[in-house]
């Protein structure tokens, strides 16, 4: 494929970033502090297995992430971290290590005394899993669309608090699509005080024209057995990130894409595929190049030693003054000039992540994603987090087997 091909509707790869990343220098490690949870979510890859991890095993995983894969941030996920009895302690272990503690939750335990603690000892942002994939006790039967009252409730909670970074994370299926912009609109009439959104499409091991290997011997795997066999339904798993992409691009003419993590076997793949709003009150009126975004890595580790993914605060009005170098911020400032009552509004930034999981391809081997920033620690090396039930069920992947081919066919 060419290197400057369009990807969709006139997205071009050469002209995105690639975010510097590596397996082993990367700002975040994965932690899952244990597999137990409060509530279920269609596609959730985790089994509980083995419960809530000792605290002295989660100090060895931060250690060896710190050392050996050069992190910025911890993101603390399970199962849902808030109900392991050690989260306060583990938040302050983090942070002590000078690193930014990150809590990956469904919000379902947090209250506000809870929260003081978390922000006490240290944590820097809270990413909330909020979507109608959900079977969350109160809210059954509400579309993603209503559940922005819930959301809000978590805003309010922490803007309240104070101190801690707001995320919001939807899992968006073929039917819960279209619900995507509202989404997008609820975070700006929030006018920053929410920081970034993610979008992820939903993913599973397909169930129709595949079986498993694992050994050299077919293995039954359903949702019972293995978290990435679920009760995702086959045709529900197809959307894809380019999907997401057109929808955003056709309600929000500013969006524009600055970065992005590829595929690990494909050369057109979009793995992660991430844009920096600017905003001004509620509206979107443009994005940071692919320029801002690759000053800002470079001299956070030049500074720092270490590569950069969120952390305290928003950019602010501090975001103009790179219309030096960047030219949709230059165009964004030009256009603010022309309404200078506009330059007294609330100016802040909103990122925008679009995320596809792993992909099976035609040839039954997995599209990963390429210097995946969910890297996990298991038995001394680094896994990707999504497929981590397979090495604790059976020591390495699995092998999946399109069209019946059998195990005389695999490479």
């Amino acid at each position: 494929m060419e290197n400057d091909a369009p990807l969709d509707d006139g997205l071009r790869k050469k002209r995105l970033y690639r975010l510097p990343w590596s397996l082993h220098d990367n700002p975040i490690g994965w932690v899952e502090i244990t597999d137990k949870c409060n509530i279920t979510c269609k596609g959730c890859y985790r089994t509980a297995l083995a419960g809530h991890k000792p605290f002295d095993d989660i100090k060895t995983e931060i250690l060896f992430l710190e050392k050996w894969r050069n992190i910025n941030n911890v993101h603390l996920a399970g199962g849902e971290p808030l109900i392991h009895p050690d989260i306060v302690d583990i938040v302050r272990f983090i942070r002590e290590r000078g690193l930014n503690p990150v809590i990956i939750t469904n919000g379902q335990r947090l209250t506000k005394e809870l929260l003081i603690g978390l922000r006490d000892a240290g944590l820097v942002e809270m990413s909330f899993h909020v979507d109608s994939g959900q079977t969350r006790p109160g809210w059954a039967g509400r579309d993603d669309g209503e559940l922005n009252e819930l959301r809000q409730q978590f805003t309010d909670l922490l803007w309240d608090v104070g101190g801690v970074n707001c995320n919001f994370n939807m899992t968006v299926n073929p039917r819960t699509v279209h619900r995507v912009p509202e989404v997008i609109r609820w975070a700006l009439s929030n006018r920053g005080r929410v920081s970034g959104l993610t979008f992820i499409t939903l993913r599973g091991f397909p169930t129709k024209g595949v079986k498993f290997m694992e050994g050299g011997r077919v293995i039954d795997l359903n949702s019972a057995s293995i978290g990435m066999v679920n009760d995702v339904e086959d045709e529900m798993s197809t959307l894809r990130w380019n999907d997401l992409y057109r929808v955003i691009k056709d309600t929000f003419p500013q969006y524009e894409a600055a970065s992005y993590l590829g595929g690990t076997r494909t050369a057109s793949s979009v793995k992660w595929l991430i844009a920096n709003a600017i905003c001004c009150d509620e509206d979107w009126i443009g994005s940071v190049s692919p320029t801002t975004v690759e000053v800002a890595q470079i001299l956070h580790h030049l500074r720092r030693g270490r590569y950069y993914a969120g952390g305290r605060g928003n950019a602010g009005k501090r975001i103009l003054l790179m219309a030096a170098v960047d030219e949709r911020i230059r165009g964004v400032l030009m256009g603010l000039l022309r309404t200078p009552s506009r330059l007294f509004g609330k100016i802040y930034t909103l990122t925008v992540t679009v995320i596809e999981p792993n992909t099976l391809l035609p040839d039954g081997e997995y599209e990963m994603c390429d210097s995946c920033p969910d890297m996990t620690y298991y038995k001394g090396r680094l896994v990707h987090s999504c497929r981590l039930d397979e090495y604790r069920l059976y020591g390495s992947l699995v092998k999946p087997v399109v069209d019946g081919e059998g195990a005389d066919g695999m490479s």
